[in-house]
C-alpha cells in the first residue's frame, strides 16, 4: 500500500490544478492597477491574505506517473527537510506588508477582513475576461466595502522539473502565488497580477545539509517578488 504523505497529497492537487487549467477558457492577463477608481477618498477597501497551506518544500513537476513522483520525492528529500526547517512565513508575512503599505497610498480606508465563507463556495459569475470568475458582489453589503484586494501565495521553497523519472536540471527557488482586486460594484477586476518565480541557484547546488545555493536562490526569488508587487501597485 502506497503511504499518503502530505507532499503526495499537493502532487495530486497539482495534478487536478493542471488538468483543471487544460479544460479551462482563456487565461486572465495581468490587469495594471486602475488608479482612477482609487482615488475616491469615500471608498473603503477590504483585504485578505491567504499564506501557503504547507511549509515551505520541493515543488515537483512533470513526474507524471504515481511511481514516478515516488522516484522524484525521494530525491529532493533531502533538499525538503531543510527547507521546512530553515525557512518559515517572515518573508512571505512582509510580502503582504508591502501590499497593504502601498495600497494606504491610495486609501486609508483599507482594512483587513475575513470572508463569510471561502472563495471557492462563492456563485460563479458569468463574465468576460476582467471580471472575477466567482461573484464577489455580495461581498459588497456583508463587508461593507468597495474593493476587495486578495493576495495569495500557493507555494514556496524550491521548483524543480522531471521527466518522469529524470530531472530536467537544478532545484530553483521559488515562489508562486496571485494578487489581484475587484471593483464590488461590478466583480470587475481592477488589478490582477499573477506571481510565478523561480530563481537558478549559482554554483553547485546539493550541497547538504544547508543547500546554501538552493536557501540563497529562494532568497532571492522573494526580493524579486517584493521588486515585481513594488513596482505593480
Amino acid at each position: 500500500m502506497i503511504k499518503v504523505t502530505s507532499k503526495l497529497k499537493h502532487f495530486f492537487i497539482a495534478v487536478t490544478a493542471l488538468l483543471l487549467a487544460a479544460c479551462a477558457n482563456t487565461p486572465q492577463p495581468p490587469v495594471a492597477l486602475n488608479t482612477n477608481l482609487l482615488a475616491n477618498p469615500d471608498l473603503k477597501l477590504g483585504m485578505v491574505y491567504r499564506p501557503p497551506t504547507s511549509k515551505a518544500t520541493t515543488h515537483i513537476y512533470g513526474a507524471g506517473c504515481l511511481l514516478c513522483y515516488g522516484v522524484a520525492s525521494a530525491l529532493t528529500a533531502k533538499l525538503d527537510d531543510h527547507l521546512q526547517k530553515a525557512i518559515d512565513d517572515s518573508e512571505l508575512s512582509k510580502m503582504n506588508d508591502l501590499v497593504k503599505a502601498k495600497y494606504s497610498q491610495y486609501s486609508k480606508n483599507i482594512e483587513y477582513v475575513t470572508l463569510p465563507t471561502s472563495i471557492n463556495r462563492l456563485k460563479k459569475f458569468k463574465g468576460e475576461l476582467g471580471f472575477a470568475e466567482k461573484d464577489f458582489r455580495p461581498l459588497k453589503e456583508t463587508l461593507g466595502i468597495d474593493v476587495l484586494v486578495v493576495f495569495e501565495i500557493y507555494r514556496h521553497g524550491a521548483y524543480r522539473s522531471f521527466s518522469n523519472y529524470f530531472p530536467n536540471g537544478d532545484p530553483q527557488g521559488h515562489v508562486a502565488g496571485i494578487l489581484y482586486a475587484i471593483d464590488l460594484n461590478t466583480n470587475a477586476y481592477i488589478h490582477y497580477k499573477e506571481i510565478n518565480e523561480m530563481i537558478q541557484p549559482a554554483g553547485e547546488w546539493d550541497e547538504p545539509k544547508d543547500f546554501p545555493s538552493v536557501t540563497t536562490a529562494y532568497y532571492q526569488a522573494v526580493e524579486n517578488v517584493k521588486k515585481q508587487l513594488e513596482q505593480s501597485i
